[in-house]
């Protein structure tokens, strides 16, 4: 029986909603939050950290939304913490230098930060084989945190509910979303989860990495010799696939990264536009992180959860915001990823389009969208997959023309939209993978608009 008992942790100084008295003045005394463990499992022990609504963030160019809605935002890898990344690099109210940050989400919501799958940031285990090894175990994990959260928070209950991501965290967040369903039908949980938001999404990992080829290619950024030899990588990771052996395709997709680094002097998958620094080869040389995985997977490690937690942003959470919050001496930040990205290597693959169609079925909002400029999970492969989709008014929504979209009258295109019924695509101009980072106004007004349609 999964147990969702929270630890308040006062005994060791551990408390919440910013009133520990510390020795100095911290940043994070200006911002209203609130935070804490829940054991979801038998030696799985996962952190949350909620920011509440704040006025003074409100965005001028859009009206307040009320009821405030709850924003729970799951990172990628896996292995990424929301807590760290999401919250002082993309959306949250301070950034890595502890400055307000004015494109903050908490102008619209109370945002809900996780660190999951169990054992990254915050989150650990006490046991090794309590790490997850695939996406159920995750979602599971999830409605358990979410079950612990609204233990200690009944008064949102009623506040529409909606899931946002990035990356793998689509993947994560697709299976939460149907698994609270679930739960919410059986009569298990009482909220008010309205839709969910899939940020360059995991979704079909094989249509990504199938596109990356002429994606590069197209933008000049791979010669034809290039453009064979990243092909050829990714048939073999298809294969890999075909055969069911999940793990080989795994370690082939991490693979396939090398040979596009290889042949596009270190193209930033994150946004093909930002400089080729050798950040890949630097991590691995540096941290030495063949140690901490196997040696084919030292690429895909260093890509997708290592660049997540470099310096600054370990320091500050291993100093600063660790000893603001009380976190205990023994748990690390980001101390136990590799462990996670480790143990999800046989089903990372995997592809989770099935989910979405059942999460349209639902009724729920369904929203994907996805960065211009990024390559780890390029547009083009984003298409692909929703052209996979068994949904039954799928011919209608690829016939419709999209929507030009703006953040605030008179600016640039910001991106386009189509929408049919409770699903929606939207396409963001001049952002990489991390959407909220590069695109923040435009962001804001997305999510603006999902909620109050």
């Amino acid at each position: 029986m999964l147990k969702t008992t929270i630890f308040l942790m006062f005994i060791l100084g551990f408390a919440h909603g910013g009133v520990l008295n510390m020795p100095r003045q911290s940043s994070l005394d200006n911002v209203k939050s609130d935070w804490g463990y829940v054991t979801v499992r038998d030696d799985a022990h996962m952190f949350w950290w909620l920011f509440f609504q704040d006025p003074s963030y409100q965005p001028s160019f859009l009206t307040a939304i009320d009821p405030v809605p709850v924003v729970v935002w799951m990172q990628g890898g896996p292995g990424a913490s929301g807590t760290g990344y999401g919250n002082f690099e993309e959306l949250g109210p301070l950034d890595l230098d502890m400055n307000r940050r004015e494109t903050s989400w908490t102008g619209l919501a109370h945002v809900l930060f996780v660190d999951n799958p169990v054992g990254s940031g915050y989150s650990y285990v006490s046991n090794t084989n309590a790490y997850t090894t695939d996406i159920d175990q995750i979602a599971a994990d999830m409605v358990a945190l979410l079950k612990g959260f609204y233990g200690k928070h009944p008064e949102l209950t009623a506040n529409p509910f909606y899931i946002f991501c990035e990356s793998y965290g689509g993947k994560m967040a697709a299976a939460t979303a149907l698994a609270l369903s679930k739960e919410i039908e059986a009569g298990n949980m009482n909220i008010n989860l309205q839709g969910v938001g899939l940020g360059d999404g995991w979704i079909s990992p094989m249509d990504s990495v199938n596109t990356w080829g002429e994606y590069l290619y197209e933008t000049g950024l791979l010669d034809d010799t290039g453009l064979t030899a990243v092909n050829n990588a990714a048939q073999a990771t298809q294969n890999a696939v075909n055969n069911g052996d999940w793990t080989r395709a795994t370690n082939l997709w991490s693979l396939t990264e090398s040979v596009v680094i290889r042949n596009t002097d270190n193209v930033d998958f994150y946004d093909i536009l930002a400089p080729h620094h050798a950040t890949t080869e630097y991590l691995i040389k540096t941290r030495n992180l063949t140690r901490l995985v196997p040696e084919e997977l030292a690429t895909g490690y260093a890509l997708n959860v290592e660049s997540y937690s470099t310096d600054p942003l370990d320091a500050l959470m291993n100093g600063e915001v660790k000893t603001y919050l009380g976190i205990p001496d023994s748990v690390v930040w980001g101390g136990q990823s590799n462990a996670v990205f480790n143990a999800q290597a046989g089903d990372f693959m995997k592809p989770v389009i099935d989910t979405v169609d059942q999460l349209i079925n639902t009724g729920m909002k369904v929203l994907v969208y996805n960065g211009q400029l990024d390559l780890i999970v390029d547009t083009p492969g984003q298409e692909q997959w929703m052209k996979k989709m068994q949904w039954s008014d799928l011919s209608s929504f690829m016939g419709k023309n999209w929507t030009p979209r703006y953040a605030a009258k008179g600016e640039d295109t910001g991106g386009f939209s189509k929408k049919l019924d409770n699903f929606q695509f939207w396409w963001v101009l001049k952002a990489g993978h991390m959407v909220p980072a590069d695109a923040g106004e435009f962001m804001l007004y997305m999510l603006h608009d999902v909620i109050t349609a």
